[in-house]
């Protein structure tokens, strides 16, 4: 059964769920600024006295807050609280006395806590981490019965850990993750299977594989009611009335902000600038009712649409275009979810 349960566990390492979007090898980090709820289980192996080791489920639960440090990458503050067991057998084969049992299990709960840096690549985040938690173990029999050092009390029953971790986390919605880890972790006491025989404190190894739930809290650096991961202009002045981007209605404002059509050249997908502004194309025509017809239509949806007049092979096209904004970024978003509402529709 427990090897079933490795097998299980080692499949999604190397088969990851696929993340519904991606669009660039390097994206905002979709973590930053959250505060996260995580539930994993995994299976541990020990490293003790003990020659044969075995695998054993554990579970854990993470409390975590992600600070952001650039576009990319995040500190976090983690706390991690984690039960299971650690079981061997064989500790040797050499007579030994006064007799060591030929296996144990012990128990043990921990909890503690540290840091996590997350850095964003593509679809994913890889993250590193490092904890220190106090251990609470109590190694026992196949029977159930405490091991002769547990019983007649020679060590302490709780003991520091430090972990090692690092891992992956694959968004797949704005509030969720799905989570694969790998760590190692080392106690500072030699008792976790009942003996002291050499001078290595006993350790164990851990992979888990769970969910995250994320709570996101907005953060809105300049109070203009646009939070910072959507606010283009980050830096607006106070009291002044933005659009969805966070920029000043001149910022996008057509009849604020004249396009030089005489500078007019394509950038792509639809994108056109005049060295200074920036708008996008919604569709070229050669009537200029049918034009006007959909410039109306456009602006009933509060859009802010006007028309060019181009001149194409020695004749007047009208093109229906949608801006001005003051950043190539800021008619790229305005563009998808223009498009995006419009499939909604």
């Amino acid at each position: 059964m427990k090897i079933y349960a490795l097998t299980f566990l080692l499949y999604f390492i190397f088969t990851p769920p696929s993340p519904g979007q991606s669009t660039s090898n390097e994206m905002s980090n979709p973590i930053s600024n959250d505060f996260g709820f995580t539930i994993e289980v995994g299976g541990i192996i020990p490293n003790t006295d003990y020659k044969t080791a075995e695998l054993d489920i554990s579970g854990r639960l993470l409390l975590e807050y992600f600070f952001s440090l650039s576009k990319v990458s995040s500190l976090g503050i983690r706390f991690s609280g984690s039960v299971g067991k650690l079981s061997g057998s064989d500790f040797s084969n050499d007579f030994v006395y006064p007799p060591v049992p030929e296996n144990y299990i012990t128990g043990f709960f921990s909890a503690g806590g540290g840091l996590v840096f997350a850095h964003s690549i593509g679809s994913s985040v890889p993250y590193f981490s490092f904890l220190v938690s106090g251990i609470f173990f109590n190694p026992l029999d196949e029977n159930g019965y405490k091991l002769p050092n547990n019983q007649y009390s020679v060590y302490d029953k709780a003991a520091l850990l430090y972990t090692f971790e690092t891992g992956l986390r694959f968004p797949f919605s704005e509030n969720w993750s799905f989570n694969l880890s790998l760590n190692y972790n080392i106690s500072v006491t030699d008792y976790l299977d009942d003996i002291k025989a050499n001078s290595n404190n006993d350790a164990f190894f851990g992979i888990y594989t769970g969910i995250s739930f994320y709570f996101d809290f907005e953060n809105d650096s300049d109070n203009d009611g646009v939070e910072d991961e959507n606010d283009l202009c980050p830096e607006t002045p106070e009291n002044v009335v933005v659009d969805e981007f966070g920029c000043t209605i001149m910022d996008s404002n057509t009849y604020l902000a004249e396009y030089d059509s005489s500078k007019d050249q394509f950038i792509s997908n639809g994108i056109f600038t005049d060295n200074n502004l920036f708008c996008f194309q919604v569709e070229i025509l050669e009537n200029l009712d049918k034009a006007e017809s959909l410039k109306e239509r456009i602006n009933a949806k509060g859009n802010q649409a006007y028309i060019l007049t181009v001149d194409i092979g020695n004749k007047l096209w009208y093109s229906v275009r949608i801006g001005n904004f003051n950043s190539f970024d800021a008619a790229v978003k305005y563009r998808n979810d223009y498009y995006k509402n419009l499939i909604n529709d």
